[in-house]
């Protein structure tokens, strides 16, 4: 049965307030005095884990409306309109103008009794949208509190940033695309130097960085193999990467491990650093991939769910599996030939991925000499993470494009996790089967693709529409 689509991201603690989603701020404008037919105050209860419904403002005149609407703050994140019970001659719909030039986004909540879309402002919300406003009807609680989610979000993404560690020569290059993430989501993608992580860890003494470890080790396993100078450079890495994401006030990070670190020889790989970073609250994916990075934003922040990244690899595609891994990692005798077309597999680094121990079965990441790849070879160097997912899960896969202005998304399930026997550089994948593979693989941005448990595409969809993302679902 499946379980861990209901497992909230694991915290150690309470995370910097930058890395929080911060609940919204509603104000309720009324057309007009009389009773309400929203019960505002119990609505207030509902949400109030997510949002902040100011007092209601009763509209005393059309100069009134267009004053208050105005002269609302900053710190609003969308107007309620309440009615009274009489004909949808509202105020809003007579003196538009006023929201049109407050450009605040307007939300029609649903009827609260019946959790049932208020269907008399179909037409307000065309002839507002006709004019320039964001007009949300709720459907229902579910997508109530979707969109207030969404628009935390929305408002936590202001002026934040995420950090890319190394040289930008992959196709997630952000001197050459990082600015379209900008402008999309509002995301600053700043380039480090590995060497800055380096060199703020190097100053930490060891007895610290094994204080902090008996801290933070309960949900780790220490596999055999591992050498201590090993784990130690990986909680020195981790420090090191903290202190320039302080420095930053940045979201998350992700470190060019193949196309900087590794090739230059260097095994200080944070695998483990963005494990124990996510439980600080910060977002982590691999090889400095910041779309990967931004899809795990929403992903975490809508859904207030654990995520990991993996390379994605359709097992239909035989001859490239076999050229990567010296192998074609074909499905087991026991999963139906007919689900060919529709099953990949995630890995990266030889393991499933940097899974962090909530999205395991057990609750627990194993630790491991690094897993290398095909091409460079396992060398005993390093510390990497190996861990399962669960079978039978139902999983959302996510990609933000590097546009900055889609949202891919596939609904799939966890099949099993597979031992490969004799592959040091692939000693385990997950196979996942897809609704539609083939049509989510003609439209990927990338190999990279965001995973979490649960069927979250109705909420994640809401978000694309809040950010103003074309979202395409799979």
């Amino acid at each position: 049965m499946a379980t861990l689509s209901h497992v909230s991201r694991y915290l150690a603690g309470t995370p910097a307030p930058h890395l929080v989603r911060p609940r919204v701020v509603l104000q309720p404008i009324q057309a007009r005095a009389g009773r309400p037919t929203l019960d505002v105050v119990r609505l207030a209860e509902t949400v109030a884990d997510i949002a902040e419904v100011l007092p209601v403002v009763a509209v005393r005149s059309p100069d009134h409306w267009t004053e208050t609407v105005l002269g609302l703050p900053n710190s609003v994140d969308a107007i309620l309109p309440v009615s009274i019970p009489a004909y949808p001659t509202e105020v809003w719909n007579s003196h538009p103008a006023a929201l049109v030039d407050r450009a605040l986004p307007v939300v029609f909540w649903c009827l609260i009794d019946h959790d049932e879309p208020d269907f008399w402002r179909w037409s307000a919300r065309d002839m507002l949208r006709a004019v320039g406003v964001d007009v949300h009807l709720v459907a229902d609680h579910a997508h109530g509190t979707a969109l207030l989610r969404a628009l935390g979000v929305k408002r936590m993404l202001r002026d934040a940033s995420l950090v890319v560690f190394g040289k930008q020569n992959f196709p997630w290059n952000a001197h050459a695309v990082g600015p379209l993430l900008r402008q999309g989501l509002g995301l600053d993608v700043r380039v480090r130097d590995i060497e800055d992580f380096r060199a703020r860890g190097a100053s930490v003494p060891a007895e610290d960085l094994w204080r902090f470890w008996e801290l933070r080790r309960g949900r780790y396993t220490v596999g055999a193999g591992l050498r201590e100078e090993a784990l130690l450079e990986a909680l020195r890495t981790t420090t090191g990467i903290r202190r320039v994401l302080e420095e930053e006030g940045a979201l998350g990070f992700g470190v060019n491990c193949f196309g900087d670190l590794i090739i230059r020889g260097g095994r200080d790989v944070p695998c483990l650093a963005q494990c124990l970073l996510r439980e600080e609250g910060y977002i982590a994916a691999c090889d400095g991939d910041f779309a990967a990075m931004a899809s795990m934003v929403l992903a975490s922040h809508v859904t207030d769910r654990p995520c990991m990244m993996s390379n994605l690899y359709p097992v239909s595609y035989v001859g490239a599996l076999t050229d990567h891994f010296g192998d074609p990692l074909a499905p087991g005798p026991n999963v139906p030939d007919a689900w060919r077309p529709n099953l990949a597999r995630l890995a990266h680094c030889g393991f499933v991925g940097v899974v962090s121990p909530e999205m395991t079965p057990s609750g627990v990441s194993t630790l491991r000499d690094w897993g290398g790849t095909y091409e460079i070879h396992r060398d005993g160097s390093g510390c990497g993470v190996d861990a399962d997912l669960a079978p039978g899960e139902p999983v959302t896969v996510v990609e933000v494009g590097f546009d900055g202005q889609t949202l891919l998304l596939a609904r799939a399930e966890v099949v099993e996790t597979t031992r490969h026997q004799g592959m040091p550089h692939c000693e385990s994948s997950t196979l996942l089967r897809f609704q539609d593979l083939p049509g989510f693989v003609e439209a990927i941005s990338r190999e990279h693709t965001v995973v979490l448990y649960g069927d979250w595409v109705r909420e994640l969809e809401v978000v694309a529409g809040v950010l103003g993302l074309v979202s395409r679902v799979f």
